[in-house]
């Protein structure tokens, strides 16, 4: 004789794959968020701008104004630049590239992995064991937390083969750092945990 036995089980199966496809779609992001682009010394120019002149540098002024003729003839920005090299030879930059998010995260891209991997089996963990969908996203934060600190870190690393500043630059801002001024760029980097829905 076999007895039976009935088993109840009372999770909502429905909600826990919602949670779990939720997950999946959510991302940490590190960079400058809109809201905190601004900046208090009234430019025009926000934070953000200023990241993105700063990692791709700015050319001398005269390599501009030369390739934007060629461009208003309506040629493409790659035809200019080959026209002004051969002119010029190898244009010199007004402002060295350096770059800071891309290179600080792919410097650290096994820890980061490693963390993140870690972070979604905790949030797994907590998915299915009925804990709310914030307290699930929590890992994910820390990790955002963890890649925010080394980017804001990469302005200091020896690692970051950053150009010095120029003689002039360092006599006008009474520093050798490069990019770090009031700490304000800096400080603006920021992430942000989204779902990508």
């Amino acid at each position: 004789m076999v007895n039976m036995i009935k088993v109840k089980h009372k999770s909502n199966l429905s909600a826990l794959k919602k949670s779990i496809e939720l997950l999946g779609k959510s991302r940490v992001y590190v960079g400058i968020p809109a809201e905190n682009a601004s900046r208090d010394n009234g430019n025009d120019i926000n934070n953000a701008e200023l990241l993105y002149i700063q990692t791709h540098g700015v050319r001398k002024k005269s390599m501009r104004e030369e390739m934007q003729l060629a461009l208003n003839e309506g040629k493409a920005y790659s035809k200019a630049y080959e026209m002004y090299i051969k002119s010029h030879g190898s244009p010199l930059w007004h402002v060295p590239p350096r770059p800071v998010i891309e290179p600080a995260i792919n410097y650290n891209k096994k820890e980061i992995a490693k963390r993140l991997i870690t972070a979604y089996g905790k949030a797994m963990e907590n998915i299915y064991a009925g804990d709310s969908m914030q307290t699930a996203m929590q890992h994910l934060e820390v990790v955002g937390m963890y890649a925010q600190n080394i980017v804001r870190a990469w302005f200091t690393n020896p690692n970051n083969g950053w150009e010095p500043n120029s003689p002039l630059t360092v006599s006008k801002k009474g520093s050798s750092n490069p990019l770090i001024d009031t700490g304000e760029m800096r400080k603006s980097i920021t992430y942000v945990v989204k779902s990508d829905e």
